[in-house]
């Protein structure tokens, strides 16, 4: 009698555990995060550092769902940075591809921790309620994802790739990853093949650049006949938000807005 009793409390905990893991992952779009942390979030009044400090504080001020910057070194390691342009010259003080060593040994702006996966891996392994949607930069999506997908392990279950294009659906699919974004930044936005794409491939979301978002674009994604969440990035201004959510706009990837003291 003991084993059952306890077997059958057993089974109700990991139903509702599926039952959360549910709601948060493959629920209605009104059960998805409002707000997103872009590039980690915002540190120190710095914008797309992809630290360790910047993930911290994005954690500690109630995000779950972060958005990470993912490039390759020149030994094909996997690192979050945003490219090694910009925030190359911003982060290392110089531009240029760096090996997996030099990214990780180098001085670093404002003394910031750079991560590569392994590192990725292990604040995932403490922080086990946290969810990364990654920005890929390089050329290969999927070739990236595949990296991370073998190197973060079961922390990969927890991550959301972010699609460029509708090609990428089926590679990206095919790794294993049930939760994909189609972020259309890097694609024409045509109205009818966008629906027609939404209405036959699950999606966790669409996702718009600010600039581009439009009623038309809402119209397209909502006449596919599912419930897609939609998102804008990057949204810093409340007003930006107040006038389209109740348009449709899900919610939006924000550098400084934080969970802890949103209004919504």
């Amino acid at each position: 009698m003991k084993i059952r009793i306890a077997a059958l409390a057993l089974a109700a905990v990991l139903v509702l555990a599926s039952c959360g893991q549910s709601s948060v992952r493959t629920g209605s779009a009104a059960d998805r995060p409002q707000l997103i942390a872009h590039a980690g979030g915002a540190i120190w009044g710095y914008r797309y550092t992809n630290s360790l400090e910047a993930i911290d504080t994005a954690y500690a001020n109630g995000f779950r769902f972060i958005e990470l910057d993912f490039e390759l070194t020149s030994d094909g390691s996997v690192v979050l940075i945003h490219d090694w342009e910009a925030m190359g010259k911003r982060m290392l003080f110089s531009e240029g591809v760096r090996t997996r060593g030099e990214f990780l040994s180098s001085p670093t702006f404002m003394g910031l921790t750079l991560l590569d996966a392994a590192g990725l891996k292990k604040w995932m392994e403490s922080h086990e309620d946290a969810y990364i949607i990654t920005d890929v930069k390089a050329s290969d999506n999927a070739a990236v994802l595949k990296k991370l997908r073998e190197e973060l392990g079961v922390s990969s279950e927890r991550l959301i790739p972010q699609i460029y294009s509708t090609d990428q659906y089926e590679p990206v699919r095919s790794l294993g990853f049930s939760d994909i974004i189609l972020t259309v930044y890097k694609m024409d936005a045509d109205g009818e093949k966008l629906s027609e794409f939404i209405r036959d491939h699950e999606l966790w979301a669409v996702t718009i650049a600010f600039s581009r978002l439009t009623e038309s674009f809402l119209a397209s994604v909502k006449s596919a006949g599912r419930d897609t969440a939609i998102y804008a990035h990057t949204v810093n201004t409340l007003s930006d938000y107040e006038n389209w959510h109740p348009l449709g706009l899900t919610g939006i990837y924000t550098d400084h807005f934080i969970p802890a003291h949103w209004p919504y």
